[in-house]
């Protein structure tokens, strides 16, 4: 957006007036941290966000803003055995909505919807497989998690 009076290599954001008169307000970069809210149907500034101070970070929860999380995977040991895999480790397996099929494939997901001997499976990523379920393992003669 070219705006008078501003370098064009600033970004924009228009947020557009909500009053079916047309219209925007626009900030640019220079305001990330800032909070913009309707009022009376027409964009306003009100000022450095309350959570992060306008500085755009907080501290983190887990490590307290010293940058230092323990891996989900190693527990902090800091390396993996060659004999894990990556269908194959106690993070994984731990997982608990893991399914493992008789022809070695391994879904994160759950069975969604059952017919008869037909399972419906919905994965993480939102595909959808069928399954008989004699072919769903079940944990314990699968191997994997707790």
């Amino acid at each position: 957006m070219t705006v008078a009076g501003h370098d064009p290599s600033e970004l924009w954001q228009k947020f557009p007036n909500s009053s079916g008169k047309g219209g925007y307000q626009a900030w640019n970069q220079h305001h990330v941290g800032e909070v913009i809210v309707y009022q009376n149907g027409v964009a306003a500034n009100i000022g450095p966000c309350k959570i992060c101070g306008g500085s755009t970070k907080v501290t983190c929860a887990v490590c307290k803003g010293e940058g230092k999380v323990r891996c989900e995977i190693c527990k902090g040991a800091r390396f993996i055995p060659l004999a894990w895999t990556p269908t194959d480790n106690p993070w994984f397996n731990s997982q608990p909505d893991l399914i493992r099929l008789k022809d070695g494939q391994v879904l994160l997901g759950k069975v969604v919807m059952s017919m008869g001997d037909d399972r419906t499976i919905r994965t993480r990523e939102g595909k959808i497989i069928h399954a008989r379920a004699a072919d769903i393992l079940d944990k314990k003669r699968a191997g994997s998690g707790p």
